[in-house]
């Protein structure tokens, strides 16, 4: 049997948690894994169903649960769909880093790693406002 949290660690008559997180990846994760993809007419469509139409819909249910989320935005996302940043700001929800173009992280070397972060951050501050809050690994490729 496990043992009851800490006083005062849950709200009273709350016995659960929840992370409500979404990954905007859009076209990036497509492009970033190969830059011909995005002579795909149907393929980039597809991808920028998120954006155009996920976003909007996923921020009319949460504000009508009143439920806050995570979105894991790459940079190529926030550069090409800076709108959708905005609303998912303007919705007060928190933005985190997901790479630059969803590259796989354990396939860069170190400094290239660190220009994909950089560049990421750059890209979600120009369209937010704000730096990032976060960090999700792209393709779940963690570094050492």
């Amino acid at each position: 049997m496990r043992e009851p949290a800490p006083d005062g660690f849950w709200p009273e008559k709350v016995t659960a948690a929840a992370a409500v997180t979404f990954d905007v990846d859009a076209e990036s994760a497509i492009i970033g894994f190969s830059a011909s993809n995005a002579d795909r007419l149907s393929l980039m469509t597809h991808q920028a169903y998120g954006p155009r139409t996920a976003v909007p819909r996923l921020l009319r249910l949460l504000r009508e649960r009143s439920i806050p989320a995570t979105f894991f935005v790459p940079g190529y996302t926030a550069e090409r769909w800076p709108d959708a940043i905005k609303a998912i700001r303007d919705a007060g929800h928190e933005i985190g880093h997901h790479g630059y173009l969803h590259e796989k992280n354990n396939q860069l070397s170190r400094d290239e790693e660190a220009a994909c972060l950089r560049r990421g951050i750059d890209a979600i501050a120009k369209a937010s406002g704000g730096r990032p809050r976060g960090y999700r690994a792209p393709s779940w490729a963690f570094s050492r």
